[in-house]
């Protein structure tokens, strides 16, 4: 066995003389010596390097997108938006879920929870009984304490009997039209103007919406809800008792749907969409 190893390595070690001459006089260009082991070193390791660098450009530069089966650049864009665009659903169907809980938890006369705070660490705080002040009772009434305005026929007042304050001064783009489904009237004003409460109410949502930007919506007696969208800022928080007139939004051309600095502003009562220009003099 050792002495074919030697006659292996003595084969392979014998060198032959590699010349390289001139075609048309025969000089001698290049020559060298060089042994069959050596020979087939060099190929391979010229066969490494050609893998490294065939790798390295399939990799690390724009000819990998020649490669069968890889996702082109457009198909790559394509499947980011798409995840992004699936993550900003789930967000917004758990924001519609508690803006819903909202509504369902003021109809039935509960308060709505302020989660601001959440998870923040706060003081113990000792709970005593105190005196009943009688005559501020007296003064109050347990009516006062009653938010079901369903439960209470006093409060059920027609629309045309409520003075309406103006959320912002501007003009009306775009009226209310119910069957195709613009359940609002669009004003056109100057950006970074003040909106409004239209009514005294609570605050039930006031979030981000890809479709419609910073968007507010506030319970009011009677059963109406009003909604303000595509504003650049906010400045309430669900939960937030506001009064007629009271700022709180910053007008703005926030989200996929809008088209320029403007209020979409809508009217809902008992469920149904209303006009607000019938009722706003904007």
């Amino acid at each position: 066995m050792l002495g074919k190893f030697k006659s292996f390595l003595k084969r392979t070690s014998k060198k032959y003389r590699l010349t390289i001459t001139d075609n048309f006089n025969y000089t001698q260009v290049f020559s060298m010596n060089i042994s069959k082991l050596k020979f087939w070193l060099y190929n391979f390791l010229i066969l490494i390097l050609g893998i490294a660098l065939a790798v390295v450009l399939i990799f690390f530069t724009p000819l990998k997108r020649s490669v069968p089966g890889y996702p082109s650049g457009e198909l790559s864009k394509m499947m980011t938006y798409h995840s992004m665009m699936v993550d900003s659903l789930a967000n917004e169907i758990q924001k519609r879920d508690a803006y819903l809980q909202n509504i369902r938890t003021v109809i039935s006369g509960g308060i709505v929870e302020d989660t601001s705070f959440a998870g923040k660490e706060t003081a113990n705080v000792e709970l005593r009984n105190v005196q009943s002040d009688s005559i501020f009772n007296e003064l109050v009434g347990p009516d006062k304490y009653k938010f079901s305005y369903l439960q209470n026929p006093a409060h059920n007042k027609l629309l045309s009997e409520l003075n309406f304050f103006t959320p912002v001064q501007g003009v009306v783009v775009n009226r209310f039209h119910a069957a195709p489904g613009h359940f609002g009237t669009d004003i056109v004003a100057k950006e970074n103007s003040n909106i409004s409460a239209v009514l005294d109410g609570t605050v039930v949502f006031a979030e981000w919406s890809v479709a419609t930007g910073y968007v507010v919506q506030i319970q009011h007696n009677n059963n109406i809800i009003s909604i303000y969208k595509h504003n650049s800022d906010i400045t309430v928080r669900p939960g937030d008792r506001v009064n007629a007139g009271d700022i709180i939004a910053i007008m703005g051309n926030e989200g996929k749907y809008s088209t320029g600095p403007h209020l979409h502003i809508e009217i809902w009562q008992n469920g149904m969409p209303v006009d607000p220009e019938a009722y706003i003099n904007f």
